[in-house]
């Protein structure tokens, strides 16, 4: 697969999302004069790992020194605290100027107005340049045509596997070929073979239940031609999933939710400390989570079902969003266009946060990437073939529903209640947000 190929599939895929929304009709406030003298504070936040901690305090470091003029504010926090704390930052209408977000956010934030439309800020030669990405790449994440986030990465889903852990369990696996079945008796086996976990689970369950659902040509939301949302599964398919899972940690196989809720940092995952055979989640922390296991070697291979299933998709890693309630726009969009495009500030995050959408910058990275890098960059280049197309854009109350996923997940697998009743439990509660959020 060819660089060039590469990037149109991933551009072709997403002009094929429909996107819905309703988005909002104001207007920028005024920003300051950018040619003031005065120094402009901006604040900036964002989720991650201690890795990226250290990469953005050090972006921002050689940007404050590259302008002056500027002082940065920062604040960062693990995934679940960055969202409560967002939320509480919103409902007392002080946003940050600068932020992380991701796309299960995206429409709930940009959909109540609390970020502003970059649309005027982004393009060639504008604020935020594109001049070196693709534009098809940034319009694919666009509701009704207002752009509430810039994509500056890519990444897909992967499979990471645990070198050491497989070896002593006696277990080879073709990637290409496995199926579901063939992954939950992999996970048993490590676990019977080892006493250690088959597989570490992420703390969103919504990841996991999305990619499996993809496996079964479903989607886990769909829009009507109005731009009405609904749940966009079979009851056989949540029935099993959960069903899946329930039995694995019940057997051991996997971690029970209280332990992978606790788990703090990528150091303290039973995964990075040689515990866990496997772990699932998306490509931008394969080299985080090599970094944590330190001399034990974590491969990437292809979670299972994903060769003749299109179930795999280019995925924007995250977007970088601006308040509405900013008053310094311009002065965001290009401390933005700096954690775009610049590749000084490009190589201090390597693949940290995906793949970086910025062809002239990739070509710069690419030759001082490490293994694990490259490894990154080639998994994705390899899947050109097998992808398909994105998940639309999460509809509104998509992480009030994620909240509810988790907690049915944790009392399917505690043995609260069964999968059946969950799937009753849950279609119930979409019904109950999606009416309060589009009628």
């Amino acid at each position: 697969m060819r660089k060039r190929k590469f990037w149109g599939i991933v551009c072709a895929s997403l002009l094929a999302i429909t996107l819905v929304g309703c988005g909002s009709n104001n207007k920028e406030k005024s920003d300051e004069n950018s040619s003031s003298s005065k120094k402009t504070t901006l604040s900036f936040t964002w989720w991650g790992s201690e890795v990226r901690h250290e990469a953005y305090q050090k972006a921002v470091k050689l940007y404050e020194k590259e302008n002056p003029n500027v002082k940065i504010e920062v604040e960062f926090s693990s995934w679940d605290d960055y969202w409560k704390k967002l939320a509480t930052k919103a409902a007392s209408g002080e946003m940050p100027d600068v932020m992380q977000m991701d796309i299960a956010y995206n429409s709930q934030y940009g959909q109540k107005k609390q970020l502003a439309d970059l649309t005027d800020l982004v393009g060639k030669g504008k604020a935020i340049d594109t001049t070196n990405i693709d534009q098809d790449f940034i319009d694919g994440y666009k509701l009704q045509d207002k752009l509430y986030g810039m994509p500056p990465t890519m990444n897909s889903m992967g499979m990471l596997i645990s070198t050491n852990v497989m070896k002593e369990a006696g277990i080879t696996i073709d990637y290409d070929n496995w199926t579901f079945d063939d992954w939950a008796k992999t996970v048993t086996a490590v676990h019977d073979k080892t006493g250690k976990y088959g597989m570490i689970d992420v703390n969103d369950c919504s990841v996991l239940l999305a990619y499996y659902l993809r496996t079964k040509g479903e989607n886990l939301y769909k829009f009507a031609d109005d731009g009405t949302p609904s749940l966009g599964f079979s009851e056989d398919s949540f029935v099993e999933f959960f069903q899946t899972f329930k039995d694995l940690v019940a057997s051991g196989a996997m971690p029970t939710t209280d332990i992978v809720t606790n788990i703090k940092s990528f150091d303290e995952s039973p995964f990075s400390l040689g515990q866990s055979g496997l772990v699932e989640t998306w490509t931008n922390q394969y080299a985080t989570y090599q970094d944590a296991a330190g001399d034990m070697p974590v491969s990437l291979q292809l979670p299972f079902d994903a060769k003749d299933t299109k179930a795999l998709y280019y995925r924007a890693s995250m977007f970088y969003s601006i308040a509405e309630t900013s008053k310094h726009k311009k002065a965001a969009a290009k401390f933005i266009d700096f954690l775009v495009n610049d590749e000084d500030a490009a190589k201090l995050f390597g693949t940290e946060r995906g793949v970086v959408a910025n062809t002239k910058v990739l070509d710069v990275l690419k030759p001082n990437m490490s293994d694990v890098e490259k490894q990154t960059v080639e998994y994705l280049e390899n899947i050109s073939d097998i992808v398909g197309t994105p998940d639309p854009v999460y509809p509104l109350g998509a992480s009030e529903l994620s909240t509810s996923l988790n907690d049915l997940y944790s009392a399917v697998t505690y043995g609260q209640t069964t999968p059946k009743a969950a799937y009753t439990e849950f279609t119930k509660k979409a019904k109950e947000v999606f009416a309060s959020n589009y009628e």
